[in-house]
């Protein structure tokens, strides 16, 4: 059967027996407010809101997404106060969102789903999703949902309404955009887009709050751009690397293939790693091995040299692997991140390589860390890379200098990223909190764990009236 955002769950084929994989189904509701269950000891000074973001729907009546990464997108709001914590739920009301409530069947090729559009609609112009269902970030005062497409989704984080796509003006031609972008300290969002044609062009640029104009500050030009989610900065410079997933800019002109389907893998290209000069974008670069990479833990400068953390893969066959079928399915995962450092000297072609540990994804540091100085302490979600790992199941906090590294794990559970929250006031660099999404089998709903960062003790688990599927990223909003 198909679900529709009113539908159960439980009307999916393998729900019911699904356990913590029920994650990857459809059947999440709008939920206006509805009170979530404490257990356990929240700290005295932890008010705010929690937001996630991710992929909630999969199946329509005529027609389904094919990989996690595709369902139409939902915002979830924990409000935690002095009287409680109280849940919201809304869907995002982007176009790809409205048009497949219309059809009834996905209107717009997805990252692995393929364009429904007609050789001629799609010569004239087929519209590109919109589904902003990875990151969520601020320009100004204005946030905004976002995926690896150049629209950035205005929404309000208390209501969650959708207030629509920031209006913008300029002439800065960009295709693609990594969906992790970066808000600095005067509200200014940064980030990295694509041109495709015969010549990509890899652009960073700059977003004041008020203006609808991208300044564009330097342009990295390549034959095939690699597959870009994300940047890192530095005080001084932005560091953008080439996976060897490469675009084809033909195929994302002409064919009906999916996102994903429209680049190649090519280690043959190698990879690079670019950092951009934010005074005058004056761009330095470095060849390194091929490799695919979602996330950076961070990058700082050292004297005259940079260095960049990433969790990079071998290959590209996670994207294979992140399909709902294999997922739904439990089969375990082969594409096992590697924390790879690379150290980008003055004087040299090639990066300085050296790996640091494994397992280790959806990176996390301290926020006043990342941009500005180098951090100590990283979180993530992590798994057991020498067994049949079905999915992330623990949260990790590591030493990035010792490496020494602290874990905490429910039974049975899927465990995503582990949102950092210091405490107002804090000197050190892990006082605050994590908080965590988790589902074990025997869940009712999503459980939330707040969780001490340095201790790596649970403090209290947030019951959630609803199992959420499971995203990406999450914000705080103070």
């Amino acid at each position: 059967m198909s679900a529709t955002p009113d539908a159960p769950a439980s009307a999916i084929a393998g729900y019911t027996d699904a356990g913590r994989r029920r994650g990857f189904y459809s059947g999440a509701r709008e939920i206006d407010a509805a009170p979530v269950v404490v257990e356990g000891r929240l700290p005295d000074w932890l008010h705010g809101r929690l937001l996630l973001n991710g992929p909630a729907l999969w199946e329509l009546p005529h027609g389904q997404f094919e990989h996690w990464f595709d369902g139409l997108a939902m915002l979830h709001r924990l409000q935690i106060g002095p009287g409680g914590v109280q849940y919201r739920s809304r869907f995002v009301r982007s176009q790809s969102y409205l048009q497949a409530m219309a059809r009834g069947a996905p209107a717009t090729a997805e990252f692995d789903t393929p364009s429904p559009a007609s050789l001629w609609t799609r010569l004239a112009g087929a519209p590109v999703t919109d589904n902003p269902a990875v990151v969520m970030s601020r320009v100004g005062a204005q946030w905004i949902a976002v995926t690896e497409a150049p629209t950035l989704m205005g929404f309000d984080p208390g209501t969650l309404a959708t207030t629509g796509p920031l209006p913008l003006s300029d002439d800065a031609h960009i295709h693609l955009m990594a969906a992790h972008g970066f808000t600095d300290d005067a509200g200014n969002y940064w980030n990295v887009g694509t041109k495709l044609g015969p010549t990509c062009e890899v652009k960073l640029f700059r977003l004041r709050p008020a203006s609808n104009r991208r300044e564009v500050l330097a342009r990295l030009r390549m034959p095939k751009a690699g597959y870009t989610h994300a940047f890192a900065m530095t005080a001084r410079h932005a560091i953008v690397w080439e996976t060897a997933m490469r675009a084809q800019p033909l195929s994302f002109r002409f064919s009906a293939k999916a996102y994903i389907r429209n680049f190649r893998w090519e280690p043959a290209s190698g990879s690079r790693l670019h950092a951009i000069a934010l005074a005058d974008g004056a761009v330095r670069s470095w060849d390194a091995p091929p490799m695919m990479c979602f996330h950076a833990v961070q990058a700082w400068e050292d004297g005259e040299a940079l260095v960049a953390e990433l969790a990079t893969y071998d290959d590209a066959r996670v994207f294979d692997e992140l399909r709902l079928a294999p997922l739904r399915q439990g089969r375990p995962l082969r594409a096992v991140p590697q924390l790879t450092r690379y150290r980008l000297e003055p004087g040299r072609s090639q990066a300085r390589v050296e790996p640091f540990g494994a397992a280790f994804e959806l990176p996390q540091v301290h926020p006043a860390r990342w941009g500005h100085a180098r951090a100590g302490i990283a979180w993530g979600a992590g798994l057991d890379a020498g067994a049949d790992s079905r999915f992330f199941d623990r949260t990790l906090r590591l030493d990035l200098q010792t490496g020494e590294t602290r874990c905490w794990q429910r039974e049975r559970a899927t465990q995503l990223e582990p949102l950092f929250v210091p405490r107002p006031g804090a000197q050190a660099e892990d006082d605050g909190v994590l908080l965590v999404p988790t589902l074990a089998d025997g869940d009712e709903g999503t459980r939330i764990g707040v969780v001490d960062a340095a201790s790596m003790q649970c403090l209290a688990l947030l019951h959630a009236p609803q199992v959420i599927p499971f995203g990406f990223h999450a914000a705080w909003v103070p």
